[in-house]
């Protein structure tokens, strides 16, 4: 069955609703999902949607911006998620006591080479580096998609 669902933009859309019933509980449940795994504007890729913003702002300030959307700065996981970008967008790497983490806690693994002597990472076309975290740049947003 389809219904539709109010948003916090006032806006309608269109969800789908299971309504499994078990003969042997005297309760019955929904359970609804989105058509469509990611937010308008994002990209989905591996069950994850990615966004990549049209505006510059500084490290700190662009996780929260991500956080305000249930996600954080990227954290790569794979080598497909390496993407070389013109645009040195930030990702959710930063430098703590000498050493990298991912927004996530977990420490870089040398998966890669970090470029710069900054604390803040971010891609550029050749790779991964570093830059001063005040920097205003563009930023790539990760969350897991809504369903596989």
């Amino acid at each position: 069955e389809y219904k539709f669902k109010e948003t916090n933009h006032n806006r309608k859309i269109i969800d789908f609703c299971l309504f499994p019933v078990n003969p042997s509980s005297a309760k019955s449940f929904a359970v609804c999902a989105p058509l469509e795994p990611c937010p308008a504007g994002w990209l989905y890729f591996q069950r994850k949607c990615y966004y990549l913003s049209e505006n510059e702002a500084a490290w700190n300030s662009s996780q929260s911006l991500c956080s305000s959307h249930n996600a954080s700065l990227l954290v790569i996981e794979t080598r497909q998620e390496l993407v070389r970008d013109t645009q040195d967008p930030w990702i959710g790497l930063y430098k703590r006591n000498e050493e990298f983490f991912w927004v996530d806690g977990k420490a870089l693994d040398h998966e890669f080479a970090v470029k710069g002597s900054g604390s803040c990472a971010y891609l550029e076309p050749r790779g991964v580096s570093a830059s001063g975290c005040y920097l205003t740049r563009r930023w790539v947003t990760v969350r897991r998609a809504q369903h596989p």
